[in-house]
């Protein structure tokens, strides 16, 4: 596609705009589910019913031993490492569950990194729970090779978003979360859109929210609804030229050829004005 090198081109205007989990999760997110079919597509993002695929969750609570199981199948981690990540986490140590969180970030072990953060911040009092949340809840989304890891990720960010949205059920940032475990995991397009349309009267400017909202439209294939959407996100943000490449996108996506260049100049010429008074 001829929008995929100015897009990567913008990724330093894009990392101010939305929050680093956002960046490195939810755009992981946004390109792994427009990959995806789905037999609920044409209806995901308008509420209509649809046949859900089977919902996972019935299958029960996945153990940490399943999880940890099957992220070292192939390899097992140092000894030092093995004795932290699998004794009872309320036992470990702060500075014990450190040194295995630095391993697992230098051997970019995102599912593990997630699970002590987890640990950290129960444990501990390191970090949040919404931080923790989102971190379990959009790296989930992104994983589709591994059902339990999956699986995993998704059940334990549920668990703090019900305890999160319990304090502060207008908590947008967890609510958002929600509507990502909601369509992802559960695949219930009734649920998401419901919640989708609540967070909508509590906050409809929110940047994130709409940007989710985007994503779900793209991938049930309503792209006059996303263009309007992306236009709403223009309003947000004037200054970020990511939205009009988006819009390029779309109009390229449906044989719009015209729209797509004026679009697409509109992009490339806010983006060089941009880089001309840094």
């Amino acid at each position: 596609m001829f929008l995929s090198t100015p897009k990567k081109q913008i990724a330093a205007v894009f990392v101010g705009c939305l929050t680093v989990v956002v960046l490195y999760l939810g755009v992981q997110w946004q390109s792994s589910t427009l990959k995806r079919s789905s037999t609920t597509s044409s209806d995901a993002a308008t509420g209509a019913p649809g046949e859900a695929s089977e919902d996972v969750s019935l299958k029960g609570p996945i153990s940490r031993i399943e999880f940890l199981s099957s992220l070292f199948n192939a390899s097992k981690p140092p000894p030092y490492i093995a004795r932290v990540i699998l004794q009872d986490p309320s036992t470990s140590n702060k500075d014990s569950l450190r040194v295995a969180l630095k391993w697992a970030e230098e051997t970019q072990n995102a599912p593990l990194v997630a699970l002590l953060h987890s640990d950290l911040m129960e444990f501990h009092q390191q970090g949040t729970l919404v931080e923790v949340a989102r971190e379990y809840v959009f790296l989930a989304a992104s994983q589709h090779e591994n059902e339990t890891q999956r699986g995993f990720l998704f059940q334990e960010g549920k668990k703090w978003i019900d305890k999160g949205l319990l304090k502060d059920p207008k908590q947008m940032p967890l609510r958002n979360a929600l509507i990502v475990y909601q369509s992802e995991f559960l695949n219930q397009p009734m649920a998401f859109v419901s919640t989708l349309k609540e967070s909508q009267q509590i906050d409809s400017n929110d940047l994130e929210l709409n940007f989710i909202h985007l994503n779900l439209l793209k991938k049930s294939n309503q792209m006059a609804k996303a263009m309007k959407k992306c236009e709403k996100l223009v309003s947000l943000q004037p200054q970020n030229p990511y939205w009009l490449y988006e819009i390029s996108d779309l109009y390229g996506q449906t044989g719009d050829s015209v729209n797509a260049k004026i679009y697409l100049n509109l992009a490339v010429k806010l983006q060089r004005k941009q880089q001309e008074t840094k």
